[in-house]
């Protein structure tokens, strides 16, 4: 194995909960409300529906593999050949996706906080400081997420200074046009739900495995009522004008003003965010890293970190000329994209291993 490490359960679920929402909760309410204007909130419960699917495929290819990870077992189930296939595949896909969340997180730091810093600067920072932590290894990716996750998370209580201005009658009427629009918001977040696959990889290194699954259960939960809870405030805050904004929670914070003398509150979220981005970022280069490194057949995953954050950090500026078009990726492409990779497809592997260990057994 190239990675000897170990992990609690506890510590998988706080690094899985910034992996997912991190970059999420910016953009998801504005895209999932152009689809259910009123009923905004209900989207994040129908989008679970993948992440508990996806779970529960992982953890049975677990069961199944309890010691490999998808770039391993996907040869013993497909074929030496085609299973090689796969893996490349998955490496790429995952490259790619840690690509975007570069993009999406320097763009947003040069273009709401650090006007005057050249967005590049935040890639390499960030780049830099994950990849030192997954040279590290998964310990200290899960020590590092501890810190990282509780700071994150508790900044989201700020929301709760709005309270007195918030309006219900914005959430009126419910199911106006039915389930249909409710559904396609849900549908957006399938996207982010469906990053739990990245459970995967991290099975094989938890200390109590027979409590995986309901370990992955908690997680998609915890993340379902998070987003519930923000998209709570962007629709009562805002209204329906929140679908026209880019970052509508980012708006709600600003307007945070404790008895007309704590505010800029904005400063501290950020900050906080930063923290969350940087073990999304930090999960999914190690992913990529070790999936590449068992596809090249390398002893050490750590030899092709510092190469690999380089080519991500060019890969982030190509094929993305502007936000505008990241949005209308996300909106269009990234559901379908993101779903058939890390949920239908483990899905046939499943299917697949399943089929042939019968097949095995009554032979």
């Amino acid at each position: 194995m190239l990675e000897k490490g170990k992990i609690s359960n506890l510590h998988m679920e706080i690094m899985m909960v910034p992996t997912v929402i991190a970059t999420g909760i910016l953009s998801i309410p504005s895209i999932a409300g152009r689809f259910a204007r009123h009923d905004m909130w209900m989207t994040p419960i129908a989008g679970s529906l993948i992440g508990f699917i996806t779970v529960y495929i992982v953890w049975k290819l677990h069961q199944l593999f309890p010691k490999l990870n998808p770039i391993q077992y996907s040869e013993k189930i497909l074929g030496k050949a085609v299973g090689k296939l796969f893996g490349v595949f998955l490496v790429s896909f995952y490259i790619h996706d840690t690509g975007l969340i570069i993009r999406q997180y320097s763009d947003f730091i040069s273009g709401n906080v650090m006007f005057e810093t050249p967005s590049l600067v935040f890639s390499i920072s960030i780049m830099f400081v994950s990849a030192l932590a997954v040279r590290g290894g998964i310990e200290v990716i899960a020590r590092s997420a501890v810190i990282c996750t509780t700071l994150y998370m508790s900044t989201s209580v700020s929301l709760l200074l709005l309270l007195k201005d918030i309006d219900v009658t914005f959430m009126l009427p419910i199911l106006e046009n039915g389930l249909l629009p409710v559904m396609k918001g849900g549908f957006v977040h399938t996207a982010w739900f469906s990053e739990l696959f990245l459970l995967a990889f991290i099975y094989p290194y938890i200390n109590s495995p027979k409590t995986g699954l309901k370990s992955g259960m908690k997680i998609a939960l915890f993340i379902m009522l998070f987003l519930l809870y923000i998209h709570f405030f962007v629709l009562t805050l805002l209204g329906i004008s929140s679908v026209n904004q880019f970052y509508p929670v980012y708006s709600n914070v600003r307007a945070i003003s404790v008895m007309g003398f704590f505010e800029n509150f904005e400063v501290i979220i950020t900050a906080s965010w930063v923290l969350g981005n940087f073990v999304k970022v930090t999960v999914f280069l190690y992913v990529a890293s070790l999936g590449l490194a068992q596809l090249l057949r390398l002893s050490d995953y750590r030899l092709i970190v510092f190469p690999l954050s380089l080519l991500i950090i060019l890969l982030s500026y190509w094929g993305i000329p502007n936000i505008v078009e990241l949005i209308d990726y996300m909106t269009k492409i990234q559901p379908f994209y993101f779903v058939m990779v890390q949920t239908i497809l483990p899905l046939f592997l499943l299917i697949i291993a399943l089929v042939r260990r019968k097949r095995s057994e009554s032979s």
